[in-house]
């Protein structure tokens, strides 16, 4: 008759559920010093760095005030700031060692840039904004091509229009 006893030598219920509660805690734990120790390498990028570059508010009823460039230097920090605006809304997950050009004109279409127009003489200069990412950190180059100045590198290749 005591042969088909239970075997009361396993775990129980209450022992099983504790033994999850403590490996879901750990897990939780794991998450969190993993997060803090090595988010930045998680997100190389910085997408959430809290840059100050961001899309322009353009609303109708503000009056736009286009602001007086002295210099080409300052066009092309212009181009800059708007391309990593680009890269930020558009490519946020770039391959390492990819080269991703954005034209002055997708740039204006997008409105993070008015007409670039050289300051020489008013006309319209074209050019383009580049970003690469290189061992986790992305460079950014500003490329102008205006009737009385180029920028120095500028490859027509990344200029099409």
């Amino acid at each position: 008759m005591n042969r088909f006893k239970l075997n009361n030598h396993g775990w129980g219920l209450q022992v099983m559920l504790a033994s999850i509660l403590v490996l879901m805690l750990g897990l939780v734990i794991a998450a969190v010093l993993i997060q803090r120790d090595f988010g930045d390498v998680l997100d190389p990028i910085g997408n959430n760095s809290g840059s100050d570059v961001s899309r322009p508010n353009n609303n109708e009823d503000d009056e736009i005030q286009r602001p007086e460039f002295k210099t080409y230097a300052e066009l092309e920090k212009m181009v800059l700031e708007a391309t990593k605006v680009y890269q930020r809304e558009y490519y946020a997950n770039i391959l390492d060692g990819e080269k991703i050009s954005v034209t002055i004109k997708q740039l204006i279409n997008e409105k993070l840039i008015d007409e670039v127009n050289d300051i020489e003489d008013g006309s319209t200069c074209s050019g383009y904004g580049l970003f690469t990412l290189d061992d986790g950190k992305i460079t950014y180059d500003a490329y102008l091509n205006c009737n009385n100045y180029q920028t120095i590198g500028y490859n027509e290749i990344y200029d099409y229009n």
